[in-house]
């Protein structure tokens, strides 16, 4: 019922942004909110369904911007900030949450011999960007 809901309230975004998504997918995603695919997929993560409404909404919006706009450009961002006015507050907490998910998955994971210096600090590096 909720995925239902949500894939209606993601059609009902594409209808309003003039997009057409060739598929909505919702699954386990560990590092990210959702995707957009060169082909047209879109991609969320199932714990998004947890979340609030207008959060579900501004990831639901920069997913299907992606469908017009590949980048995360000056045109992306003010397309964004126009439909999802609370966009800054939401960009910095997507950010804030991957980095302490990130941080997180680092220290409990099983340790992998040998591993570089490099693949602990580039993903700290993207998300702070």
């Amino acid at each position: 019922a909720d995925k239902a809901r949500f894939k209606a309230q993601v059609t009902a975004w594409a209808v309003r942004l003039k997009v057409c998504p060739r598929q909505i997918r919702i699954q386990s995603m560990t590092q990210k909110w959702g995707s957009c695919s060169t082909k047209g997929y879109v991609t969320f993560a199932a714990d998004l369904l947890s979340e609030t409404k207008s959060f579900q909404e501004y990831v639901i919006v920069h997913e299907l911007l992606h469908l017009r706009i590949p980048n995360h450009g000056r045109l992306f961002r003010r397309l964004i900030a126009a439909h999802s006015p609370q966009s800054r507050n939401f960009a910095k907490q997507q950010a804030e949450s991957a980095y302490l998910t990130l941080q997180y998955r680092l220290v409990n994971r099983a340790p992998r011999y040998p591993e570089p210096c490099d693949s602990i600090v580039r993903p700290l590096a993207r998300v702070r960007a």
